[in-house]
């Protein structure tokens, strides 16, 4: 049968996964994309004047004509989501499937009647899409698919339980990039996944929910064989020779020190000495000592993303939930240091309770440590998590916020969703957190000025390597650049849209 998957702004190696295990099984499958406008980091909406998504998506469908609809939504996603939804069912008449951490959390929210969605998909996604589309092949949907709820044409809801994780993730076909790869949002860095799930417990982040998901449905937290991660690697650079470097997206890269050493050492020895191609990885302080730093560097990882999200001990242990204590922290960063490997810093502010006190120690810590770069967000309440639940509680999200929260009307790209006390104070660490970090001595001049947008802007530049913005500025302008060419390709808009010069 035939599946269009949409998707808006980067690639997504949820939406890859689901891609290559249906086309191994005889389906065809396409990708509809919308590049956004800068959407993941500042928005350009002057470029919405040359650009017509909708009409470029609608185009390419009619002439696939599909059987199945499936739109991956995440929560800063979901206002378009629905947008999309509506879109496509008016036209095609066909089920609609929508899937995504948003409807694994609040699928309640997509059951409702003005959602023109008819299944939802919790969890992961692999198996429950493939028996689906197997079902729908043979002439009848099958409502009993673990995994999936419906919302049958006679208004009926069936809600089935989840699978338990029983397939080996070694067992998956590598994720298909292809469909990426033709609309620019994949070009040359390698987005990969060595294992799956996170063990901790961290009250502002889904894991913890999704471990509540499946209890008793096996082990949440899985790891690949590290030679199939290698062979993955291995496949896609012969296949896109231009990948210059790999980006290991697994949220604790070093949550086993056996796994670690041994995926390092044949990196290095299969990738690096021949290809060149460094890596970057997600790492906790608390897995890490001289050997492991020493393993990375020596493997080509030239950099690392590590997790503080708070320097009080208080907010980060009590609140987060993050167990780990300032010696941790203090200690990997003298590692990173001591084998000359760079490293990136990830911290929040803005959370239920936090005062200014407690925002000035996470850029005291950062100081100390000295991070290459240091990315600041506001707190987010992600919807159904123990910190979102008890800002609710708290009195620090309204009804209205919280509504507007679920339909992904706010982003933690955006100012505090909190009805915080200290909300000035939350602005300017968010302005000026990553150059407070980078030059200490601006300190007393920085408290002076306010936390304007532009002040914002410039601290991007400090939030992360250099490497890393012109990756991400090449990825979009790909991206936008191709939905440009697309737009005037329409029949209907040929010698009417004008792409601007490059000037």
């Amino acid at each position: 049968m035939r599946i269009s998957f949409i998707y808006k702004n980067a690639e997504w190696l949820g939406v890859e996964y689901l891609v290559a295990i249906l086309k191994e099984a005889g389906h065809e499958v396409e990708l509809l994309f919308d590049s956004g406008v800068g959407d993941m980091e500042f928005k350009l909406n002057f470029l919405k004047k040359f650009m017509k998504p909708e009409d470029v998506m609608l185009e390419k469908a009619r002439k696939f004509k599909p059987q199945l609809i499936a739109v991956s939504c995440l929560n800063n996603m979901t206002t378009w989501a629905k947008q999309m939804c509506t879109l496509f069912k008016k036209e095609f008449n066909v089920p609609v499937l929508i899937g995504g951490l948003q409807p694994t959390m609040v699928p309640e929210m997509f059951m409702r009647n003005d959602w023109d969605v008819d299944i939802i998909c919790r969890g992961e996604g692999e198996d429950a899409i493939l028996e689906l589309c197997n079902s729908i092949d043979k002439g009848q949907i099958d409502y009993s698919i673990q995994n999936l709820w419906f919302k049958k044409p006679n208004g009926e809801i069936v809600k089935n339980e989840i699978r338990s994780l029983e397939r080996d993730i070694d067992t998956l076909p590598f994720p298909d990039k292809s469909i990426f790869f033709e609309y620019g949002a994949f070009s040359t860095r390698l987005y990969i996944m060595a294992s799956r799930g996170c063990p901790y417990k961290c009250t502002y982040c889904f894991n913890h929910n999704y471990q509540r998901l499946y209890k008793d449905k096996g082990n949440y937290v899985r790891f690949r064989k590290p030679e199939k991660v290698i062979d993955e690697v291995v496949h896609f650079k012969e296949k896109y020779p231009g990948i210059k470097e790999v980006f290991f997206y697994d949220d604790n890269f070093t949550l086993k020190k056996i796994w670690t050493l041994e995926l390092c050492r044949q990196y290095k020895e299969r990738v690096y000495n021949i290809y060149k191609m460094p890596f970057k990885c997600l790492v906790r302080a608390d897995q890490i000592d001289i050997d492991v730093a020493r393993a990375l560097k020596e493997s080509g990882c030239i950099y690392v993303d590590m997790g503080l999200e708070s320097g009080d001990d208080y907010i980060r242990n009590e609140i987060l939930k993050r167990n780990m204590s300032d010696e941790e922290i203090i200690n990997a960063a003298n590692c990173f240091h001591e084998v000359g490997l760079e490293f990136t810093t990830l911290n929040m502010v803005g959370f239920p309770g936090e005062t200014p006190e407690q925002m000035l120690k996470t850029i005291a810590i950062n100081q100390k440590i000295k991070p290459a770069a240091a990315l600041m967000t506001t707190f987010f309440p992600f919807p159904k998590t123990d910190l979102a639940e008890r800002s609710v509680r708290e009195g620090y999200i309204n009804e209205k916020n919280y509504l507007q929260m679920l339909e992904g009307h706010v982003s933690y790209k955006e100012e505090t969703i909190l009805d915080h006390p200290y909300k000035k104070e939350i602005m300017w660490v968010w302005a000026f957190f990553p150059i407070a970090v980078r030059y200490p001595k601006l300190m007393p001049l920085l408290s002076r000025l306010p936390p304007h947008k532009s002040f914002r802007f410039i601290s991007t530049f400090f939030s992360t390597p250099m490497r890393n913005y012109i990756i991400r500025f090449k990825e979009m302008t790909s991206m936008i650049s191709n939905n440009i060419k697309r737009t005037y390709a329409l029949p209907s808009n040929r010698n009417i849209v004008k792409v601007p010069s490059e000037s």
